[in-house]
């Protein structure tokens, strides 16, 4: 086993730790400390010089067979591929099905993340979709989430005209299922909610809580920065103790003017909501479709991984974010609420080796996922199988 050493780069765990050396032994960081030494043993040196060192970045909502569908059997978006992925610092990734799962299935979901798994990165994914009764692999939900490694929770989609329009006592049972199978098969376990643009918002929820024991934490908000009305009502959310999620791809246009993902979380935390209460996700791969106020599609474009790498630079760049600060919706937050912390999302000894270095301008100069290097030098060393 060739040790890999990291020497003199600032470290983001992400708490600030300052300059530090990092040694990875196989996937995993076996120290971080100040001027580590090694002799007797074969060591690869990476000069960390003029870097900061963070963890890889989580994404935790990502079409990896594709999405789309709203335009018909031509408008449905590509799969993932794995330099996309590793280009743009992401070292572990969620896959779901979106508006069309019934064309996609769960194992075409399922096929995707263990081929990305093969080729190197952590790839997880969600049983469901937006329908009711769930799309699933075993044809029940509880087993998918017992049995599949793979499988972390459910994708359901409330308040949005492509939903199944799922009642309060049918999402109720659903969520009970949920959190039998993954209490029972030692998962986090959460329901992963789509949130369009009707004007209920979270007023179930707030009844099925209030009617049950069930705990806020297993229902888990996305697209909260699609309307203003919506993000207002995240806020609430939120102080309730809920964990929000917004989405990078999405850009709010509303009586404030245009709110970046960025502005959109400065705005959460200007109204109250804790840093550790959000998460920023892509949606990448997935159809961005624009509709009239008939309801009729007039557009659509494919949602990519780059607005989410944006979204960091811009809060620490002109949000007046610290980088620790700015790295937790990215990093930490997520890996606990997929039940993945500590051993992912942070830097410490005994995590995985998932580690991006980046320069002053916060460019992706190296990368490694579970001890492998992906990029170095700028260059994107570590491909998908047929990626060119």
């Amino acid at each position: 086993m060739i040790l890999k050493l990291i020497k003199g780069t600032h470290v983001y765990s992400p708490e600030d730790l300052g300059e530090k050396d990092v040694l990875i032994a196989g996937d995993k960081i076996a120290e971080i400390a100040n001027d580590i030494a090694i002799s007797g043993v074969d060591v690869e040196v990476i000069d960390g010089k003029n870097t900061i060192c963070i963890p890889g970045l989580i994404d935790r909502h990502v079409h990896i067979t594709g999405g789309g569908g709203e335009g018909g059997f031509s408008s449905s978006t590509p799969e993932v591929q794995l330099g996309s992925l590793a280009s743009k610092g992401i070292s572990t990734v969620v896959g779901l099905l979106g508006t069309n799962d019934i064309g996609r299935s769960i194992k075409n979901l399922l096929s995707k993340a263990k081929s990305l798994r093969e080729e190197g990165i952590n790839a997880y994914i969600l049983t469901g979709g937006y329908g009711y009764p769930p799309n699933t692999f075993t044809g029940d939900v509880r087993e998918d989430i017992m049995f599949l490694q793979e499988v972390l929770g459910l994708k359901l989609a409330i308040e949005d005209h492509r939903s199944s329009y799922i009642t309060k006592e049918e999402m109720k049972r659903l969520a009970a299922h949920v959190r039998v199978a993954s209490m029972l098969s030692g998962k986090k376990g959460f329901i992963h909610l789509h949130m369009g643009t009707g004007h209920n918002h979270y007023n179930t929820l707030y009844e099925i809580l209030s009617e049950t024991d069930l705990p806020i934490s297993l229902f888990s908000p996305t697209h909260i920065n699609r309307s203003e009305d919506l993000l207002e009502a995240s806020i609430e959310y939120a102080h309730r103790g809920g964990l929000v999620d917004l989405t990078s791809n999405i850009t709010l246009k509303g009586s404030r003017g245009r709110l970046s993902p960025a502005q959109a979380l400065k705005y959460l935390l200007d109204k109250g909501v804790a840093i550790d209460q959000i998460t920023v996700s892509s949606d990448a791969n997935g159809s961005m479709p624009v509709f009239n106020e008939a309801g009729e599609l007039k557009g659509l474009e494919v949602a990519g991984f780059q607005p989410t790498l944006d979204a960091l630079k811009e809060l620490v760049s002109e949000r007046g974010l610290s980088v620790e600060e700015a790295l937790k919706p990215f990093t930490v937050t997520p890996a606990k609420g997929l039940g993945l912390y500590p051993a992912r999302g942070v830097l410490q000894e005994g995590s995985y080796a998932d580690i991006v270095l980046m320069d002053e301008e916060m460019g992706i100069r190296n990368m490694f996922v579970n001890g492998m290097q992906f990029i170095k030098e700028y260059e994107l060393v570590r491909k998908g199988t047929f990626e060119s």
